[in-house]
């Protein structure tokens, strides 16, 4: 199963399902299928020329939340847990269908509520450091939210999409080439076929009979890709390469030996809005952050102490 690898706990949970889903050749069973040269952590997903709204998917959840969906010693887990620890998942994680992450996300919630019952029943909880941090991460939370939720209702639909045309929209994005790979097992196979091509041989011919890579079926064809997205001996071949030519030597990386060559060079169309959507919703509360804080602190009375537990005097220099 695509999550059966993540840990009990819910805070861990998310940092390796990141890991995991940044690494996706772990998955992998079939051992005809070669590491390609793409980079790990490449999660492009497809893009919708479209500038409607992306709406929450999990959303729906709420009206349920109080439903119940597990029981452990008594203790309830209900939709709303569930849809809660779907929006915290890594995005890539978190846009797989729903019936897909439901009974993964459940068994976890299921697991983390067994170890709090076992955590209470050792008296974990009444230790003091773990009050402190307990009651730390419940200030955060709620920091969290207050500011998510008053600083999202200013951004509009309308707002985004101005950020967007100011920003991106008709600007072109980072270069790409359109790369041709040939893997082989050994740099001597690979300067075999190298030669083959350089004596006239079609690179997509010879790729389809003797590549290792798994895009060996389309004649080794990797598409248009960024320098990011290829790995970096791979791609700083490619960079280096005119449309047309192929690398004069194979390029040595972990999966083996690549022949690689570049079809077409262009600078990467701008973005739709609708890919960006939540990349500009996260900008703009970010920039309204630091003085939505400061705002907050008007007509509180703050008072700051040193280490040793005296006041500081905010009209004195610290050091006195």
């Amino acid at each position: 199963m695509l999550l059966s690898r993540l840990p009990l706990p819910a805070g861990v949970m998310v940092l390796c399902l990141g890991l995991f889903m940044a690494h996706p050749a772990s998955a992998q069973t079939d051992s005809k299928s070669a590491p390609s040269p793409v980079a790990p952590g490449d999660l492009s997903k497809p893009v919708f020329n479209t500038t409607a709204p992306v709406y929450d998917s999990v959303a729906s959840l709420d009206k349920a939340a109080k439903t119940v969906v597990a029981e452990v010693e008594g203790r309830p887990i209900t939709l709303g847990d569930v849809g809660d620890a779907i929006r915290a998942l890594p995005a890539a994680a978190a846009e797989l269908p729903f019936d897909a992450l439901y009974p993964q996300v459940l068994e976890q919630l299921i697991g983390q509520a067994a170890l709090v019952i076992r955590a209470q029943q050792d008296g974990v909880d009444e230790d003091l450091a773990v009050h402190r941090r307990v009651a730390a991460a419940a200030d955060r939370q709620l920091a969290e939210e207050y500011l998510r939720r008053e600083l999202s209702k200013g951004i509009t639909e309308d707002a985004l999409l101005e950020r967007y045309n100011k920003d991106i929209a008709g600007r072109p994005g980072p270069e790409e080439v359109h790369v041709r790979v040939i893997l082989a097992d050994s740099e001597k196979a690979a300067a075999a076929l190298l030669g083959e091509i350089q004596g006239g041989a079609d690179f997509g011919a010879v790729a389809k009979r003797a590549s290792k890579d798994t895009t060996a079926a389309v004649g080794g064809d990797l598409g248009f890709r960024t320098r990011e997205q290829l790995t970096p001996q791979v791609g700083a071949v490619a960079f280096e390469l005119s449309p047309g030519q192929v690398a004069p030597y194979p390029v040595q990386a972990a999966a083996g030996w690549f022949i690689v060559k570049v079809e077409e060079r262009r600078l990467r169309p701008a973005p739709p809005f609708a890919s960006v959507r939540e990349q500009l919703r996260q900008s703009l509360l970010q920039e309204r952050v630091i003085p939505f804080t400061a705002a907050a602190l008007t007509k509180l009375k703050v008072r700051r102490y040193n280490f040793l537990g005296q006041e500081i005097d905010a009209e004195k220099p610290t050091s006195q």
